[in-house]
């Protein structure tokens, strides 16, 4: 692929994802796998982390 088809296929795909983001990440989250990777993940960033912790036990 040239450089203006890359473009324009990922452009064309950013298009098909946006209306559907949140059907996509419910079919993604809905995986217990990818969700304890999701969250594990989250949890490793110090910042959010201590918000969570902070709103969880008040």
């Amino acid at each position: 692929m040239n450089g203006w088809t890359k473009w324009i296929v990922l452009g064309s795909l950013i298009l098909l994802l946006i209306p559907n983001r949140y059907r996509i990440l419910n079919l993604l989250l809905g995986n217990n796998f990818i969700r304890r990777f999701a969250v594990q993940g989250a949890m490793s960033i110090p910042g959010l982390r201590s918000k969570f912790i902070q709103s969880t036990f008040r």
